[in-house]
């Protein structure tokens, strides 16, 4: 198979005409600061070992249990754990790329936007889902945008966005379900959308360690990488 794109923390490679092989691997990236930080936007020279299994694991689960409880489509054909690899549907991807985030608590970007609001704090719980939609720009910091602006930007068609909103809001509600479930308090997760050959929404890339805040129940310690992926295992 011809390599087509080596991301982040993933290589990508031609299956065939409509599906593409991911192989997860354990490059992580590193914040500003230089701290290992799995939401952060420069590759580091270092593995973190495991890390790629622990992607894929969770990945994998959240995707099936989505898929059999027919509540959206994902991009999933199947996955090899020992080989760290999955094949999916190829997607028509947004320009430019979205991120897709709900929110339950209160922390890091959003406190910081919100500083200047009467109570905020650190870890409030918050008593609706938050739902964002970011533009994927690391230069910019990844900007809010809000869905009117996104179809008239003709970056979403108006009628596929209805559909985004409502298939995304489900998906995030399952997934938080999923946490709890395993004994887990979701704070915070970020996912991505394509649409198929027909337009219409896929839940593609990943849903792993590295794009939630996450934590035990009952010790409130945060889990990271394999640690929070065994759950699903």
């Amino acid at each position: 198979m011809k390599l087509v794109y080596r991301g982040k923390t993933k290589d990508v490679f031609e299956r065939d005409a409509q599906s593409l092989h991911l192989v997860f691997t354990d490059r992580v990236t590193k914040n500003d600061a230089g701290e290992i930080d799995p939401g952060g936007n420069n590759l580091a020279e270092e593995t973190v070992p495991g890390q790629g299994e622990a992607c894929l694991l969770m990945t994998s689960a959240i995707f099936k249990e989505i898929a059999a409880r027919n509540i959206a489509r994902t991009h999933m054909i199947a996955y090899d754990l020992p080989s760290l690899s999955m094949d999916v549907l190829k997607a028509k991807l947004f320009t430019p790329g979205l991120e897709w985030v709900a929110r339950w608590v209160g922390t890091g970007s959003f406190l910081r936007r919100y500083k200047m609001v009467p109570g905020i704090a650190d870890g409030m719980r918050l008593p609706v889902t938050v739902f964002e939609i970011t533009l994927k720009d690391d230069a910019a910091g990844d900007p809010l945008i809000v869905p009117s602006a996104l179809a008239a930007l003709g970056i979403v068609d108006p009628a596929v966005m209805e559909t985004l909103l409502r298939d995304n809001a489900a998906v995030m509600e399952a997934i938080r379900a999923m946490f709890t479930a395993r004994g887990l308090d979701l704070w915070d997760i970020k996912i991505e959308w394509g649409l198929d050959e027909n337009g219409q929404p896929l839940l593609i890339d990943e849903v792993s360690p590295g794009c939630c805040r996450a934590f035990d129940a009952k010790t409130g310690k945060r889990l990271l990488g394999m640690e929070l992926a065994e759950r699903f295992r």
